[in-house]
């Protein structure tokens, strides 16, 4: 297992096969990795969340 940078964590989950499969798709239309896709989606969402409090 890789060491996690000072600062971070890592977050772990089992998500289905075909949803893996689409958003390593969507990350190669985006010319980027799943790991930045993913938490490009988590922060917008987060924000978009926040700013209905």
């Amino acid at each position: 297992m890789s060491k996690v940078k000072k600062g971070n964590r890592r977050l772990t989950c089992d998500i289905p096969e075909e949803l893996h499969k689409e958003l390593r798709f969507l990350a190669v239309e985006h010319d980027t990795s799943i790991t930045k896709y993913v938490k490009a989606i988590l922060e917008e969402h987060v924000e978009k969340v926040r700013k209905k409090e």
